[in-house]
């Protein structure tokens, strides 16, 4: 088969962009060209004009199991087939793990994880780095993924307080990746600010002295440059 030129697909997740627009945060990242499939309200597109396909993150949570939501698993399968790099970021990395593993692949956390965690790479890989770095960056997660087939992947990142932040498939091109690596420090606070309410921590503490003070180590860069090289 004829390799096609570089397309990213970037499958947006938000259905409310007057809360939230994905894109905004993504495309000054993107160095190939790209479409926007709207997730919520869109046709399905045709895989076969696209080398890269990005899962969004969103407002809504994967566990509401929305006829469009099924209809995006379904689509993260036919791509894995096809071999396309694929990359889930936050409510793209639990619907990638849902489509792959199984609904027990994702749960309601006790409580939300919030803020600039360390976060511990667990084995070598393109996207992160090397194992044992540690790495900070922004999260804002309600749910997470429990379960992966560790037949079919790796965990390649945690956190004192989430086993799995990262997780990529064997031999293939395919990365689900929890945190918000392209949301900066400052873009951080608006967020908490926008999600504020039970379980939300007061901004406050992370403005305080210790380990709780926002860290961003810039990996987002390296993420978006290797994975556009497939």
């Amino acid at each position: 088969m004829e390799k096609i030129a570089p397309k990213i697909l970037f499958i947006d997740n938000e259905s409310d962009h007057n809360l939230y627009q994905p894109l905004e945060h993504w495309r000054p990242l993107f160095i190939h060209p790209f479409e926007v499939f709207h997730a919520p309200y869109d046709k399905v597109p045709d895989l076969e004009l696209f080398s890269h396909i990005f899962l969004s993150g969103s407002l809504a949570s994967t566990l509401e199991n929305k006829d469009w939501m099924l209809s995006e698993e379904e689509l993260i399968r036919k791509a894995v087939e096809q071999k396309k790099a694929i990359l889930g970021n936050c409510f793209g990395h639990q619907l990638l793990a849902r489509a792959l593993f199984g609904h027990e692949a994702v749960r309601k956390r006790n409580k939300p994880e919030i803020g600039w965690p360390t976060m511990r790479i667990l084995r070598d890989d393109l996207l992160l780095g090397i194992e044992g770095d540690l790495i900070h960056g922004f999260v804002l997660h309600f749910d997470d993924v429990q379960y992966i087939d560790e037949d079919q992947a790796d965990i390649i990142l945690n956190s004192e307080e989430c086993d799995n932040l990262a997780f990529k498939l064997k031999n293939k091109p395919v990365w689900g990746i929890q945190p918000h690596f392209e949301i900066g420090i400052v873009q951080g606070f608006g967020v908490i600010d926008l999600v504020s309410g039970p379980g939300v921590p007061d901004k406050k503490l992370f403005l305080s002295p210790g380990k709780k003070s926002p860290r961003d180590s810039g990996i987002i860069t390296r993420v978006m440059r290797e994975f556009q090289r497939l």
